[in-house]
């Protein structure tokens, strides 16, 4: 995905309980976008439903993201900051909104053989090293997320024909630092299938993705390996091999 240079600021952005007033320096489309800023209501009957952002400003932007520092009041009622970035173009999980990106599980299946999963090596600039993660990418405006997945596992690993096994709700991998949400979608391919026979990438001309066949038995251990050779692995994809070795063994060596 290609990446905007130059930084530029934004609107500033007050909000209450469940809604957001904008400057009048933003955009009419941009009122919309953040009307509805957080996620949903927060769920907890205990102190933490007291928890409330009272203002966010638009510090900088590019073409992909905004920088952005928020007012919020934590739960037991003091004002207090936070540094935080978003998406530009960002709209909350919900009916609407399937989730920003979607992360993909693949299962590899073929007769009499035991079942595997792809993994992608790709050159992270921000960690300016090679990691080892699950295929994913943006939902496209007005695609679901069992639509990308299949697009997705299509470009980044050439794999046409696969079936949608399982669609996780929204989640966060880094809220400490972006509301950025994703699901995590579970697809079956079948490797006797004739459209899987001779996978080729569709990647855009900025994507450099390697793929990677790993068996499903044992991933916790090849990811060691990995480690090992001075990969960085994507932690979603450490938690699911330790949760699976959790299952198989009971007693996972972190």
């Amino acid at each position: 995905m290609p990446r905007g240079n130059s930084l530029r600021p934004g609107p500033s952005v007050r909000l209450g309980t469940c809604q957001a007033a904008i400057s009048s320096s933003a955009p009419r489309h941009e009122t919309a976008k953040k009307s509805m800023l957080m996620w949903h209501p927060c769920p907890d009957t205990g102190r933490l439903k007291n928890g409330q952002i009272l203002r966010i400003d638009d510090l900088a932007s590019t073409r992909w993201i905004k920088f952005q520092a928020l007012q919020y009041k934590d739960p037991r009622g003091r004002v207090r900051s936070w540094d935080m970035v978003s998406r530009n173009g960002y709209l909350p999980p919900g009916p609407q909104v399937e989730a920003d990106a979607v992360s993909i599980f693949p299962r590899l299946w073929r007769e009499g053989e035991p079942a595997q999963t792809i993994l992608v090596k790709q050159f992270r600039p921000p960690l300016g090293t090679a990691t080892i993660e699950v295929p994913a990418g943006l939902i496209d405006e007005g695609e679901t997320a069992e639509a990308a997945a299949l697009r997705e596992l299509q470009e980044e690993t050439g794999y046409r024909v696969g079936t949608v096994a399982s669609v996780s709700q929204p989640l966060t991998f880094s809220p400490g630092l972006t509301n950025e949400s994703t699901r995590l979608v579970v697809v079956d391919v079948d490797l006797d299938d004739p459209g899987n026979q001779d996978p080729q990438q569709k990647l855009d001309d900025e994507e450099d993705i390697e793929v990677e066949i790993v068996p499903l038995s044992g991933l916790l251990t090849r990811l060691r390996e990995y480690q090992s050779d001075g990969y960085v692995v994507y932690d979603g994809l450490w938690c699911l091999a330790m949760g699976m070795t959790l299952g198989e063994r009971g007693s996972p060596q972190g």
